[in-house]
């Protein structure tokens, strides 16, 4: 039975404002699921157009390499999402392998 305490000062980090941390949904035209340019993939979904938060992703995840945390409920589309980010590394890379 090992313990080990160890205090440190917290005074000098910098806090965000306490104002809300989420980006509003904003209200765009949904992406045709063709956005995607790839008939392997399209054939993977039985809707035409991707919805709100996909749609307001989709630029971030399919076309860049930024760092996405996605913060939504449940059924809202996220797994999706990570499919968005899943295609694009296919084709950059297509003998890749994704684990999620």
């Amino acid at each position: 039975n090992v313990k080990f305490t160890h205090e440190f000062a917290v005074n000098h980090l910098l806090l965000p404002d306490r104002q809300k941390a989420h980006t509003p949904l904003l209200d765009l035209t949904p992406i045709p699921v063709t956005s995607l340019h790839n008939a392997n993939f399209q054939r993977l979904y039985r809707f035409t157009h991707f919805n709100a938060i996909q749609t307001q992703v989709f630029h971030t995840c399919f076309h860049t390499d930024y760092n996405v945390l996605l913060g939504a409920p449940t059924g809202s589309g996220k797994t999706i999402v990570a499919e968005l980010s899943m295609f694009r590394l296919f084709n950059n890379f297509p003998e890749a392998k994704v684990i999620y």
